[in-house]
């Protein structure tokens, strides 16, 4: 019943089979008998950890382990199941061999049991004594009490930073992962701290995390042999690989019962409860290579960044930018080149999660962040994104640079602000090329640290039927426009590139294109992009920005579609929300979310004349993996630049559209002719 990937990385208990990974003898040899019932979480940010939203997360396994073990008679279980709810699932008890864990594995399909709650999971295996029948012995584990390790692990990770729910890390930093503390660690018959990171180059060596196994992980930390209540690791700079996303894992267990049988020698039997936190890291390169050097303070601070430039840039005139993203209250006002100018507000300075006002943080809110530069007394100066004036201006080879980006200076006048060193040609192309990187935040009790916004839809509540779907990737991101032509036809525009300042900037081209794929035909390439205008995109928080483009200023903020909100936890086994497309068929795509019980789908497209053209479908979805709607045609809304003008529905049968969902990445569409075409997430 679990068949999430996340889920076969972590079935059965936190037990050392990696002393039999030394040597596989030739006989049949059980190392490890195992009952259990497992908690998973996952972690989005560094305190955020929640019952992982896309699997069965609350598991139950009764499992046998050992080398060569496929041929012994099919181990059985029973003890307090309730056999009836589970049904067919139960098997009558009988264990089933998987061969990629050289292990017997509860449930029919070799799979244990998962469910999406607690009460399910309590009201199908309760506690007591679980009686298992392993090659010619039986005895008895008793899972008593109902100790789940509290609260579940959660991780500080360091030389990267959080981004959307991922910690994204430069792979020429090394990675530092440590848990927090195991409370009740050592009290119990064992206690158990596994760590591992699996993905690229960290193969399992097997189909799943076997936490008894887990001497092949970074850490298989024992109470029984180390009292320390933490476990921590770190990998290498430069062993990363960038683009590459891996999973970083820490699990406690507690184990209750714990015994060994003459009939089974050299194996360890065990009860116990699990609980496991899951931390999605994304390895990217750096813009350019910097190490920053220094101190913070208080009471001044010093900060020394080294950097190198791209090889591209090398050679050629390049002008050298410091800057800061500050607090307003802590910047001297902005010098204006024109009556109507504003400062560029990229957030709102939050509550430290170091200086105990966390309470703060929502009055804080109301401190806007803005960006700045130092002026020759050691103030922030408050700056347009155009008048940001250069430190350093010329031809730069392949040296490394030496830039001094704040000189004891009182962190009483910085306090809260983020540094930022750049390079570029001008403050325009050094913003939309993104050559910014972020160098330290000066520590204070209130901290600007821009972030990117959330994926999803975007719109201004004020001018309904026109709508933006905005994704980011790292440092890249992809927008596009739904809207109308001065005809009153559906349009749509898209632009794309690099971000700056953490993804909370991006300014870049608007592009139209014409002449590609219509929604049943086959595949034709559009026509080159029609450069449409420039837009500016601001973000003050993950769900509220500005929009600056030909049709003026606009703000823009996340699209509610379901009572639910913007934050209601995803579905078990729910696709992933953003763009999505047959790589083969490029020119034609799909943007989808998914909140709460509905999903909001967009077809990017062109009519048979060439024209662009956007269907929309939304719909309640039963069977988060498998959409049934129709096609939705809409005319007469607003254009780029005109006044706001209800749109209305011209067409609320286009096609009906059907999608069924092979996994979180991949699916198959059924078009209007029957034809299918064959869709996974858009990476770029």
């Amino acid at each position: 019943m679990k068949t999430c990937a996340h889920t076969h990385l972590l079935r059965s208990t936190l037990f050392p089979l990696f002393l039999a990974l030394l040597a596989a003898p030739a006989v049949a040899q059980v190392t490890a008998v195992t009952v259990k019932k497992n908690w998973e979480y996952v972690q989005t940010g560094p305190s955020t950890v929640v019952a992982n939203p896309t699997v069965n997360a609350f598991g139950f396994g009764a499992d046998v382990d050992g080398f060569n073990i496929g041929g012994i008679p099919a181990p059985t279980v029973s003890g307090p199941i309730n056999a009836g709810a589970l049904g067919a699932f139960h098997n009558n008890g009988v264990l089933v061999y998987r061969a990629g864990d050289s292990g017997w594995r509860y449930g029919v399909n070799a799979d244990d049991f998962g469910t999406s709650t607690i009460a399910d999971l309590d009201a199908k295996f309760g506690g007591g004594t679980y009686t298992f029948t392993v090659n010619g012995a039986t005895f008895g584990l008793n899972l008593m009490g109902y100790l789940f390790p509290s609260p579940p692990p959660t991780m500080t990770l360091t030389g990267g930073s959080w981004s959307n729910g991922r910690y994204v890390i430069d792979p020429s930093q090394p990675l530092t992962v440590t848990t927090s503390a195991f409370n009740g660690y050592g009290t119990h018959a064992e206690d158990v701290i596994c760590m591992a990171i699996i993905g690229g180059a960290f193969k399992l060596p097997f189909e799943e995390i076997e936490p008894h196994g887990c001497g092949w992980a970074n850490v298989h930390q024992f109470a029984s042999s180390n009292p320390s209540n933490t476990g921590s690791f770190s990998v290498p700079a430069g062993t990363l690989q960038s683009g590459q996303e891996y999973i970083v894992f820490a699990g406690f267990a507690t184990y209750v019962d714990k015994k060994t049988h003459p009939m089974l020698p050299g194996a360890t039997l065990v009860a116990g409860y699990e609980v496991s936190t899951f931390v999605t890291v994304k390895a990217e390169s750096s813009v350019f290579p910097m190490t920053v050097t220094g101190t913070t303070g208080p009471p001044t601070a010093n900060l020394n960044a080294t950097f190198s430039l791209r090889p591209q840039d090398q050679g050629t005139p390049q002008n050298v930018y410091k800057f800061a993203v500050a607090p307003i209250t802590v910047t001297m006002p902005l010098l204006k080149s024109s009556p109507d100018e504003e400062p560029l507000v990229l957030g709102y300075a939050k509550a430290s999660a170091s200086s105990g006002f966390r309470k703060r943080a929502k009055a804080d809110a109301s401190i806007p962040c803005v960006l700045a530069q130092l002026n020759g007394a050691g103030q922030l100066q408050q700056v347009s994104a155009s008048s940001l004036q250069a430190f350093v201006t010329g031809v730069l080879g392949s040296a490394s640079q030496s830039v001094s980006i704040v000189n004891n200076v009182a962190t009483a006048q910085i306090g809260g602000a983020t540094f930022y060193l750049s390079y570029g040609t001008s403050p325009q192309q050094m913003l939309t090329a993104g050559n910014n990187q972020p160098v330290r935040t000066i520590p204070a009790q209130i901290e600007c640290r821009p972030s990117p916004p959330d994926n999803g839809w975007w719109w201004n509540k004020a001018e309904g039927g026109r709508g933006y779907s905005i994704e980011t990737q790292g440092n890249r991101i992809f927008y596009a426009a739904y809207l109308y032509d001065d005809s009153g036809r559906a349009q749509w525009l898209t632009a794309s590139g690099n971000t700056s300042i953490d993804g909370s900037y991006f300014t870049g081209e608007l592009n139209k294109f014409t002449g590609g794929q219509t929604l049943g035909g086959t595949f034709r390439a559009p026509n080159a992009a029609q450069a449409s205008g420039a837009i500016t995109l601001a973000f003050t928080d993950p769900a509220k920005g500005t929009m600056v483009w030909p049709g003026g200023t606009v703000s823009i903020e996340r699209f509610a579609f379901t009572p639910a909100g913007l934050n209601v936890p995803a579905r078990t086994n729910q696709p992933e929300s953003g763009w999505w497309w047959n790589p083969q068929e490029s020119g034609r795509g799909f943007f989808m979310e998914w909140q709460g019980d509905s999903a909001d789908i967009a077809g990017y497209m062109y009519d048979d004349a060439g024209n662009a053209v956007w269907y929309l479908t939304l719909l309640p979805v039963p069977n988060v993996r498998s959409y049934t709607g129709n096609w939705v045609l809409f005319a007469n809304g607003q254009t780029l630049t005109g006044a706001f003008k209800p749109a209305t529905p011209v067409n609320a049968n286009v096609a009906p559209v059907t999608i069924q969902f092979n996994s979180a990445t991949t699916a198959t569409m059924t078009l209007p002719n029957g034809r299918t075409t064959q869709l996974t997430r858009l990476r770029f």
